[in-house]
């Protein structure tokens, strides 16, 4: 799954920084093979699928893409992760993502791409758990 997941990564975070939207097909092709991974695998607890769906719940209040929401609820619901964890660390990422934008074009950017953020934050989570 960590291999699917990381290999698709990279065409939705090209995607995403071209156009800001993450084409539903990837997000299908990451279900199918998401949905294989929860055939053998199973669920997490009760307690993280509720936890996982709160936090979900709170990024589309705020306005986050669905595209984005999608990946990560994809991942947070194959993987047996810290969800508060995992986030922190797409959060960081994100942040460097918009000093780094705001050091090029001198201006905050209005809206980013999160993709890499999620992609990368979650090749490091993986790395140092």
């Amino acid at each position: 799954m960590d291999i699917a997941l990381l290999l698709l990564g990279i065409p939705v975070c090209i995607a995403d920084l071209h156009a800001f939207v993450i084409p539903n097909i990837y997000t299908k092709i990451l279900f199918y093979i998401a949905s294989i991974h929860l055939a053998f695998h199973g669920f997490a607890s009760l307690n993280s699928l509720l936890l996982t769906v709160s936090i979900l719940l709170a990024l589309m209040i705020f306005k986050f893409g669905m595209g984005d929401i999608k990946i990560l609820a994809l991942i947070l619901i194959t993987h047996k992760v810290g969800a508060s964890d995992l986030l922190g660390y797409v959060f960081l990422l994100a942040v460097l993502h918009i000093m780094v934008l705001t050091g090029i074009n001198r201006k905050i950017p209005p809206k980013i791409a999160l993709a890499p953020s999620i992609f990368i934050g979650f090749a490091t989570y993986m790395a140092t758990r």
